[in-house]
């Protein structure tokens, strides 16, 4: 009988190397690869396997990347439909009658987006049984208690790894000027999303940084407040007074370096002031780069900054438009 599995898109934050839950939690399929390549940590044991079908790949074709996902799938036996997801807004592999494991893309997304998502389910080949159910992705936060999630974030891993290989994206920001200017320049170049090319950027990078990333909304007391004045009726027909959206911080991923040299956790909610480069990067929806003060909790200190505004969806704009950001920090 034929199986689906849907999951979450993971907002939660993560570093270069990933702390993962105990070996007895680890899905099977996931055991499975960790047996396979001798790696204790699932993250390595999945980049291990996604850089040996690029390995194979490049002898087979000689390629350089940006790679042809859509080929690299196909090598994988994945058969590539016109078709949108049935059960998934972005991209899903299904066991057909035929015995064929059809690849569907939702054609609607960016192109970025969808080189992602066929790199995500390129990361389901890696493991086991991948061809027994529907392997499917949500727009919903991931539950870390069901091991199920970090069989999902694994194959997200082996998209990065497929995306932006090493060694040659290494080479790449080994030799040119960090900026905001060629960060986004590199995101056009691998076809990319800016944040997934900034997340991989800080995890391969030798120099101590860190890749936050900006939303406006309300921090969670005021959250809370809003909703129950939502339930209430004002007196004396009196408009109940709200607080505003902030640019806070949704999640923050910190390489090796900058933990040695900072924190090893930047806390969710914080906001930046209104003034410097990250703020003006959203209002302005340009990117910035610059230096400024920050007190994120227990990061503080002067940076040295790039930031850059990322896709926002209508609902969660901020004041006039203002944008949703990914910021690297690089202290100063």
């Amino acid at each position: 009988m034929i199986g689906m599995t849907c999951i979450g898109h993971s907002k939660e934050s993560r570093r270069g190397k990933t702390m993962s839950p105990g070996r007895q939690n680890y899905h099977k399929h996931v055991q499975a690869i960790i047996d396979e390549t001798g790696e204790e940590d699932p993250f390595e044991a999945v980049r291990v396997k996604a850089r040996r079908v690029i390995t194979d790949y490049v002898s087979l074709f000689g390629e350089q990347p940006p790679f042809n996902l859509k080929a690299i799938a196909s090598v994988r036996g994945l058969h590539w439909s016109d078709d949108d997801p049935r059960f998934s807004p972005d991209s899903e592999i299904a066991p057909e009658a035929d015995g064929r494991v059809v690849l569907r893309v939702s054609k609607s997304r960016p192109e970025s987006r969808q080189r992602f998502s066929i790199g995500h389910e390129i990361g389901h080949t890696l493991f086991p049984e991948y061809q027994l159910a529907v392997r499917c992705r949500k727009g919903t936060e991931r539950n870390w208690a069901a091991p199920e999630d970090l069989l999902e974030t694994l194959c997200d891993v082996a998209a990065s790894e497929l995306m932006f290989p090493d060694p040659w994206f290494r080479d790449r920001i080994d030799s040119f000027e960090l900026s905001a200017a060629n960060i986004a320049e590199l995101a056009n170049y691998y076809i990319a999303s800016r944040d997934a090319t900034v997340r991989r950027l800080v995890e391969l990078h030798p120099e101590p940084m860190a890749a936050v990333f900006f939303s406006w909304k309300l921090k969670p007391t005021e959250q809370r407040l809003v909703n129950r004045n939502r339930r209430q009726k004002p007196l004396f027909g009196e408009a109940l007074r709200m607080p505003s959206p902030m640019l806070r911080v949704d999640y923050a991923i910190l390489n090796d370096a900058f933990e040695r040299v900072g924190t090893s956790h930047i806390p969710k909610n914080k906001s930046v002031p209104s003034v410097g480069p990250i703020h003006a990067a959203s209002v302005s929806q340009t990117i910035q780069d610059g230096h400024c003060h920050l007190d994120l909790g227990t990061l503080h200190g002067r940076f040295r900054i790039h930031a850059l505004p990322v896709f926002t969806s209508e609902e969660a704009t901020g004041p006039d438009g203002a944008s949703s950001i990914v910021a690297i920090l690089r202290p100063l």
